[in-house]
């Protein structure tokens, strides 16, 4: 095979991953099996094999074809980042961020690089680092459809929201075609109230894909807050069909009756909803979590937002938003304030979302768990003692707190519980 042949094969097999289509990589790969001519093809070769592999989900055998090549070329910044894409993938992030850390400072402007340890910085929930390597893999020349996608994701998370609109609409404009991200858009200029650009973003998303449950919901939604009911019982109309059997259309349905002054028919049936629904992902409870606790807010519900938000914590989902209504009706403002990121470690006990602190540590009896609880707080002491106070009240059993990893000040806002990781980790008993 002659060297500009393998270069076709492998750029062949480059462009088949970007196009996600793993499986024909593979095979074009296995083309060039044994047949590199020097260290740089060999390194391209391994590193594109490991990207198809991972893509497909096999992340133990992407990390064989990394490891030999890993210990004859340690510094290779291609293999590393591509080693922190598998770990990554394989929810290992702190070992990720390790190897990518390493690929960027042997190489400071590879811009993949950047971008992916942004990416897991962004799964990390460090969003002000993650917004940091995006922009500086825009610098680099990274492909920039898929970085400002994830840099307005960051944004919103860190509630920049003006500048994640900014954002997406430079991104819109390069891939118009993205009918999920004309939905968050219009969600972003509903939240300020610009309801017409909201449903002109709903519009352009319905060309795209009109049978979309997420655009529907959100446009209805939309809709009740521009006093505009009969775009929102369309949608509903629309929600229907499209879900039938979710329980999206009876959230929609519900904010409806309550903007019609039918508060009790709309308590029903969100009662209804947590009491009997089977939700089909995390994702569609903890819509329905949020929506629920919004409106028990809203009226000042004080014993059903408590009950709620227990529920809430049984199924790991005390989400940002959840919290946040959660806040205003059982918190005390406070100004200034500070929010903390503090671990807390309690006895171990069934139900948790589990995250195992190594592997093999299932193999010993489990015996305590360490869990993220973000709060929001007049100083540390403060801190301490609300969210040990708070773990105590959901059930935990000698809750203690095991290290400060965030803090920022905050100029006003209702202390409390601000967010608790969904994922605890494991500890496993050190005599077992």
């Amino acid at each position: 095979m002659e060297p500009d042949e393998l270069d076709a094969i492998l750029e062949r097999a480059n462009r088949l991953i970007e196009a996600g289509k793993p499986e024909e990589a593979l095979r074009c790969l296995d083309d060039a099996e044994g047949r590199c001519f020097d260290s740089e093809d060999r390194i391209e070769h391994a590193s594109l094999r490991a990207w198809a592999l991972t893509e497909l989900g096999r992340d133990e055998e992407a990390l064989d074809a990394l490891d030999a090549l890993l210990e004859e070329f340690p510094q290779s910044a291609r293999l590393l980042s591509t080693l922190g894409v598998v770990l990554s993938n394989s929810d290992e992030l702190e070992d990720a961020r390790a190897a990518l850390e390493e690929a960027v400072s042997v190489s400071p402007s590879d811009e993949v690089s950047l971008a992916n340890l942004g990416l897991v910085y962004e799964k990390l929930r460090d969003y002000r680092r993650a917004l940091e390597l995006y922009d500086r893999a825009l610098d680099s020349g990274a492909d920039i459809d898929w970085v400002l996608q994830r840099r307005a994701a960051a944004l919103i998370e860190c509630g920049c929201y003006g500048d994640a609109k900014k954002t997406l609409n430079r991104y819109l404009s390069l891939v118009p075609e993205d009918a999920t991200q004309w939905v968050t858009l219009g969600i972003l200029y509903s939240d300020d109230d610009d309801f017409e650009s909201a449903f002109e973003c709903y519009r352009r998303a319905e060309e795209i894909d009109p049978d979309g449950a997420a655009l529907r919901l959100n446009w209805g939604v939309t809709a009740v807050r521009a006093k505009q009911l009969g775009i929102a019982r369309s949608q509903l109309a629309h929600l229907k069909r499209v879900e039938p059997t979710t329980t999206r259309p009876w959230l929609l349905a519900a904010f409806i009756l309550e903007d019609e002054g039918e508060l009790l028919a709309a308590r029903t049936v969100y009662d209804r909803i947590l009491s009997s629904a089977q939700f089909q992902d995390q994702a569609e409870m903890s819509y329905a979590l949020e929506m629920a606790m919004d409106f028990f807010a809203r009226h000042k519900l004080r014993r059903r937002s408590e009950q709620l938000f227990r529920h809430a914590y049984a199924a790991n989902a005390c989400s940002v938003e959840l919290c946040e209504a959660y806040r205003e009706v059982q918190g005390d403002l406070i100004e200034p304030g500070y929010w903390f990121s503090v671990l807390v470690e309690a006895d171990y006990r069934p139900g948790l979302a589990e995250v195992q602190e190594r592997r093999g540590a299932t193999a010993g009896r489990r015996a305590r768990f360490v869990r993220d609880y973000q709060i929001v707080a007049r100083d540390r002491d403060d801190a301490i003692s609300h969210v040990l106070d708070f773990a105590r009240r959901m059930g935990e059993r000698n809750p203690c707190v095991r290290e400060f990893i965030g803090e920022e000040e905050i100029e006003r806002a209702y202390a409390g519980i601000y967010e608790i990781e969904a994922e605890s980790l494991i500890l496993a008993d050190e005599g077992s």
